[in-house]
């Protein structure tokens, strides 16, 4: 018989992902084991797999659809195999996109009997708890007499985001005769333009523009970042460090001769590699910034996990170096690149995205002196690194001397750690890079 492939669900806190596109076309011979789709969770993209043999029979939803976590998106069977009458209709590329929920609606079923588990989406079956309306006594309008969110009341409660408010007043619809695709049922402007709104229409006056959908790795970094200002009372601290003397290192461990040199190893180091020895060299002595807030505990975790904020098209992507403090500059390196090259090529594990500790984010290549960076909720501090400039000191000789000086911003959740403890931990990392053969000792 025909199986299903799902949206998978990575993480008990993903609620949905997006299809960013179809690696195979329907009537395509599939393997158990091969890439049929590329899709976006809410940390990575990543390429899915077929948990079976067969022929793709139908693809569920398109190219940018998204959808919750364990919902259909495609069918895989035998050629030419029916798939359940239940199924969603197949999308492929030359049929027409699934009509909107209002044309879906066929002659209302009758009220199932007493003792009858009543089929109902999870939105409808959350709401009948939420509102203390059984579900039998509602009459279904879905596939097989399903009861959905439209089909309670009308003085029901509608959650909608603010956007598919806007469209649905400027359309004229109904929002409780929407049925919403988000979280618990809320209503997203791609449900109002299903239902025959236009997005377009929001557009006011002379100035039009496109619309980019908040969604995915996007949408996550919206959330956590308005949640780290809106929740966290934090405080920046900057200082700059002589990187003089580790430039010149750095220089000599990347250089041909670094063998003879006595810096064994073949990977290139970078300034991050250096600065992320150095502040798991310091967390080490500093448990109170690798640490949680939970309440009214704080949990000192054992494990000093750093991440590196790495940019994609999509937006920002941490992946993990796991146990920082127990790797040197060179196995930091090599871990570095590994994640930063498979983040960019959309290979990472939900995994290798999860667990940090502490965050490292480096805006230096952009001339960038200076910044105040978000904490990446739930940890507790961030490490911001700017360029690198040239300064003029006066040396031990009474002459001027060039330096090159690096700037150093460290975010602090101010509940539980103070200035003192933070500007410690922060001038411990900037003495251990002017120290810098410290690091590779």
């Amino acid at each position: 018989m025909a199986q299903t492939i799902i949206m998978p669900k990575s993480g008990m806190a993903m609620e949905e992902g997006t299809v960013v596109r179809w690696l195979k076309k329907v009537g395509d011979r599939v393997s158990k084991g091969e890439a049929i789709a590329v899709i976006e969770t809410d940390k990575v993209t990543m390429e899915l797999e077929s948990d079976y043999d067969g022929t793709l029979l139908a693809i569920v939803h398109q190219d940018g659809d998204v959808v919750p976590a364990t919902h259909t998106i495609a069918w895989i069977g035998a050629p030419g195999e029916a798939i359940p009458p239940a199924a969603e209709a197949p999308a492929g590329p030359d049929a027409p996109r699934p009509a909107p929920t209002a044309a879906l609606a066929s002659v209302p079923t009758p009220i199932p009997e007493a003792g009858r588990k009543v089929p109902a989406t999870p939105a409808a079956r959350q709401y009948s708890v939420k509102a203390g309306i059984a579900l039998s006594s509602v009459r279904g309008s879905g596939p097989g007499g399903a009861v959905r969110l439209r089909d309670f009341p009308r003085e029901r409660e509608v959650k909608a985001t603010p956007l598919a408010k806007k469209v649905a007043e400027i359309n004229g619809i109904d929002l409780a005769t929407v049925e919403g695709s988000g979280a618990g049922g809320k209503i997203r402007r791609a449900d109002v333009a299903a239902h025959g709104g236009t997005p377009e229409a929001t557009s006011a006056g002379p100035v039009s523009g496109t619309f980019i959908p908040v969604a995915g790795i996007r949408r996550v970094i919206a959330d956590k970042m308005l949640r780290s200002h809106q929740q966290v009372p934090s405080v920046t601290l900057v200082t700059r460090a002589d990187v003089t003397d580790l430039a010149a290192l750095r220089e000599r461990m990347n250089s041909a001769d670094a063998e003879s040199a006595g810096y064994h190893g073949a990977t290139k180091v970078s300034y991050t590699d250096f600065i992320l020895r150095a502040a798991a060299a310091a967390l080490r002595e500093h448990p109170l910034i690798n640490s949680v807030i939970e309440g009214d505990r704080i949990l000192l975790k054992n494990e000093i996990n750093i991440g590196i904020a790495v940019a994609l098209e999509a937006g920002l992507i941490v992946p993990v170096v796991r146990r920082a403090d127990e790797r040197g500059v060179r196995q930091i390196a090599a871990a570095a690149r590994d994640l930063a090259d498979r983040a960019r090529a959309g290979t990472l594990s939900p995994d290798e995205c999860a667990g940090g500790t502490f965050t490292i984010t480096n805006l230096g290549m952009y001339g960038i002196t200076e910044f105040t960076p978000l904490i990446n909720v739930p940890e507790s501090a961030i490490l911001g690194v700017g360029s690198i400039e040239e300064a003029f000191r006066t040396g031990a000789g009474g002459g001027i001397e060039s330096r090159k000086v690096m700037s150093l911003c460290l975010t602090h959740d101010h509940r539980h750690i103070d200035g003192a403890p933070a500007a410690a931990f922060l001038g411990r990392i900037r003495a251990l890079l002017e120290d810098c053969y410290s690091l590779v000792g």
